[in-house]
């Protein structure tokens, strides 16, 4: 039996801020969806300068963590916890780290903060990341709109006595 990968997210920092950029840029790549004209330095800059804020603590609400597997720096994950939503600004895992079940692990989770706290959650993804939305609607987002482009999904907490989401398969450590 193979072993299931332990996932661990940490509060990334400003060292970490290149090696984010780096994520989005790989993933979006290997995802077949970067506009022929990516404006990759402009892009990088724009990046960079915006993770940077996030990870000093200059964005309200914000915190921009790294996910580890196995030890190893393997994505990133940017959750917004505003009074009235958790928002799930950003989710992405290098390729060889897709497809097992950790993203679905991880949103999971964040389902389960922001339910209990009587809040919905909510994501968004752009229309042509088919993955992302099949992933979104699988675990019970709904799509309430758009915005700048992207889809806006959400997932309203369950009304009041209903049960949690199941235990995920594999646990993270804390």
């Amino acid at each position: 039996m193979i072993p299931k990968p332990s996932a661990h997210l940490r509060p990334a920092t400003g060292h970490d801020v290149g090696f984010l950029t780096d994520v989005v840029v790989v993933v979006t790549r290997a995802q077949g969806r970067m506009p022929h004209d990516f404006d990759d330095s402009g892009f990088r800059d724009r990046f960079t300068a915006r993770t940077l804020e996030q990870v000093q603590g200059r964005v309200p609400d914000s915190t921009t963590y790294v996910i580890e597997i196995d030890g190893e720096r393997a994505g990133r994950l940017r959750v917004v916890r505003a009074p009235d939503v958790l928002d799930i600004a950003g989710i992405q895992l290098l390729p060889a780290h897709q497809g097992h079940g950790i993203g679905t692990y991880l949103i999971e989770q964040l389902l389960v903060e922001a339910h209990d706290a009587g809040k919905p959650a909510r994501t968004r993804a752009e229309p042509d990341n088919l993955r992302a939305l099949a992933l979104y609607r699988r675990l019970g987002f709904r799509e309430v709109g758009t915005e700048d482009g992207e889809v806006v999904l959400e997932s309203p907490p369950p009304p009041p006595g209903d049960a949690a989401p199941p235990e995920p398969s594999f646990s993270r450590r804390t």
